[in-house]
């Protein structure tokens, strides 16, 4: 999920089966023009997920892999860590390298 030029507001996913994906199930990051933000995750909700079998590639992007849920810290140049926040309701897991990956200080997952 990329939030960039367009506001990425108001958006929601339901019913999502996400089996073996090649590095991350879902992937959170945000487009920066200079060092500013441009538009934040707001109101951005998934229901009824399940993610399972995110391991690790090893390939050239093994250490960006293997997560189910991912608020990717260290982006391409011109892009930043993802900033605002998202919900999942009834989130299922299993058999990922690791469930939830966020050490970004400028997003939230929140889970219930």
């Amino acid at each position: 999920m990329f939030s960039a030029s367009k506001s990425f507001t108001n958006i929601r996913v339901s019913n999502l089966d996400i089996i073996d994906p090649t590095y991350s199930g879902i992937m959170f990051q945000t487009n920066y023009v200079g060092s500013q933000p441009q538009n934040a995750f707001e109101n951005t909700v998934f229901t009824d997920v399940s993610i399972t079998g995110a391991t690790k590639s090893g390939d050239q992007f093994d250490d960006r892999s293997g997560y189910g849920i991912w608020a990717n810290p260290m982006p391409e140049p011109g892009q930043g860590p993802a900033v605002g926040s998202v919900t999942f309701h009834n989130l299922t897991m299993s058999g990922n390298h690791k469930d939830i990956e966020n050490t970004t200080s400028t997003f939230t997952i929140e889970i219930d």
